[in-house]
């Protein structure tokens, strides 16, 4: 009996340390590794289903919003284009959901510091249409490769989402 119970906590031990392993590794996964990146999202979606506060999910947002924009610098860098759609897709949808949570809590109007947080997320989306107009002129265009056009969609989609964030009252 006594060995049965060390093995089961030999066996606990080596799954805890396996899984522990694995979400440190995942926090700097990459879309090119799905197993770890996967992981990565359940985390990040985890994490922000926790968040209640619609101000700390926007600012939980507004940090994933710069690491997927990191993301698509990072595919960019490594010429893992095959990647370039699905990630722009997370990072215009991300941004639209942030651009949805303000709308829809009518940030600017509850809290007296809730309007800096408006323009902030105006700031971020516009450095972020700088980033990715950069990456768009970096990328080889001489090639059959047309996933550039993915980095237009972001910035025409952050150029809708700006005007809507203007409308806020």
């Amino acid at each position: 009996m006594k060995k049965i119970q060390n093995r089961i906590q030999i066996i606990l031990i080596i799954v805890l340390t396996i899984v522990a392993l694995s979400l440190i590794l995942s926090q700097k996964a990459t879309p090119d590794n799905p197993m770890l990146f996967g992981l990565k999202r359940l985390q990040e979606k985890t994490y922000l289903n926790f968040k209640s506060n619609p101000m700390d999910r926007l600012d939980y947002m507004s940090s994933l919003l710069d690491k997927r924009l990191a993301e698509i610098a990072a595919i960019l860098d490594h010429k893992k284009y095959d990647f370039l759609l699905s990630s722009s897709l997370r990072y215009s949808t991300l941004a639209g959901e942030m651009t949805d949570l303000v709308i829809s809590n009518n940030l600017k109007d509850k809290q007296s510091f809730s309007s800096s947080k408006v323009v902030a997320v105006k700031d971020q989306f516009n450095k972020h249409k700088k980033v990715l107009f950069d990456l768009y002129v970096a990328y080889p265009k001489n090639t059959q490769n047309l996933e550039y056009k993915y980095l237009e969609d972001d910035i025409n989609y952050l150029n809708i989402y700006l005007d809507k964030l203007s409308e806020v009252k």
